[in-house]
């Protein structure tokens, strides 16, 4: 927070086009040593601080003789950093402005410019005064003659209220940043705050995500595992009745039918595994044309009737070495993005090259 402004020296403008005026008003604030002696001794008997003499106000006292003058001494002032406290203006003072419109332009140029009205008789009562001036703390009115006593009170109460106003004002503009500066430290700290809320609840929903793959992967592997064991039995006896049976074809046939769905069903299992990551890989030479060919009917039931299936394989492909069932999953996995890209409906073309692979969707507008 800033310091408050330095106390200037109290600066007084005396508005009148009676030079006699000013005169009074520069002895009674201090202009004239002897007499300052016995106002300074008077004021120390009214405020309460003893007999002693007080210090010397330190007023400093311009002099303006008609309202314009005044207003241009008044801008200038201000705009050198040193401006007026209080101004004494006279009501009349033809043929200028009078009182009343001069207060009016000195108040659009600072507001905070304490008034003294000094006045014998007017042209204006106190009502048409404040209904063309408008209610104000900064406006004090003082009859002619002046009772030089209330002169001095009046410059003293006055040029200390402009400021302990300045002061007031500078904290206010200090507390009033002060709090624009907490409010953006508050606000970018909220900011940051929701960032690592969302950031946390996104990695509370993937845990829990990955708490419920893994207890998905556990069922499976432990259904692959108990359905493998059973398959085995099958394959097993499938292959010892062939055996047997080798010299007849009409027993064979089923025989021959069994083996194939339970190899089919095998690869489930094995798929099942590597979902679960539990299956040991097992490459061998593969025929990608052939491995997309038999899943195309597995491929039609996971992308649904909405979506046309269109598979081209390339004839004499070179035989690349994997594991059958991770590349079926790959191909399936693919398959299930694509279809999840194209939730109107459209056609998903899978084309195998030499070395290439490619899923093509065309999504229905």
């Amino acid at each position: 927070m800033n310091p408050p402004p330095a106390k200037p020296c109290n600066r007084i403008l005396i508005i009148d086009d009676n030079v006699s005026i000013h005169a009074d008003i520069r002895k009674i604030l201090g202009q004239d040593p002897d007499q300052n002696v016995r106002l300074n001794r008077a004021k120390a008997l009214l405020f309460g601080e003893g007999v002693a003499d007080p210090p010397h106000p330190g007023f400093t006292i311009d002099s303006a003789y008609q309202g314009k003058e005044g207003l241009e001494m008044v801008k200038r002032a201000a705009e050198e950093g040193d401006p007026y406290a209080l101004a004494f203006v006279d009501i009349r003072m033809p043929p200028g402005w009078d009182g009343v419109e001069t207060i009016g332009h000195l108040w659009e140029c600072r507001p905070d410019l304490q008034i003294v009205i000094c006045t014998a008789y007017s042209d204006y009562s106190w009502v048409e005064m404040i209904r063309k001036l408008g209610h104000s703390p900064n406006l004090v009115v003082l009859k002619k003659p002046f009772d030089n006593i209330e002169v001095l009170q009046l410059a003293h109460a006055l040029t200390e209220k402009w400021h302990l106003n300045r002061q007031v004002q500078s904290r206010l503009k200090d507390l009033d940043a002060l709090v624009r500066q907490r409010t953006s430290e508050l606000e970018s700290a909220n900011a940051q705050l929701k960032q690592e809320i969302t950031k946390q609840l996104k990695l509370e929903s993937q845990l829990r995500h990955s708490q419920k793959m893994e207890a998905v992967g556990q069922l499976a592997a432990g259904v692959a595992h108990d359905f493998n064991n059973i398959l085995t039995v099958i394959q097993g006896n499938a292959s010892l009745l062939q055996d047997q049976l080798r010299q007849d074809p009409a027993g064979a046939e089923p025989l021959n039918d069994i083996s194939v769905a339970a190899e089919k069903a095998a690869r489930l299992v094995r798929q099942l595994l590597a979902f679960s990551h539990k299956q040991v890989l097992k490459p061998e030479v593969l025929d990608l044309g052939r491995v997309v060919n038999n899943l195309e009917e597995m491929l039609k039931r996971l992308l649904g009737d909405h979506i046309t299936l269109d598979v081209q394989a390339a004839p004499a492909l070179p035989p690349v070495r994997a594991d059958l069932s991770m590349m079926e999953q790959i191909i399936m996995n693919l398959s299930v993005n694509a279809r999840d890209a194209m939730p109107k409906g459209g056609r998903l073309t899978v084309s195998i090259a030499a070395g290439v692979m490619h899923f093509t969707k065309v999504a229905m507008p």
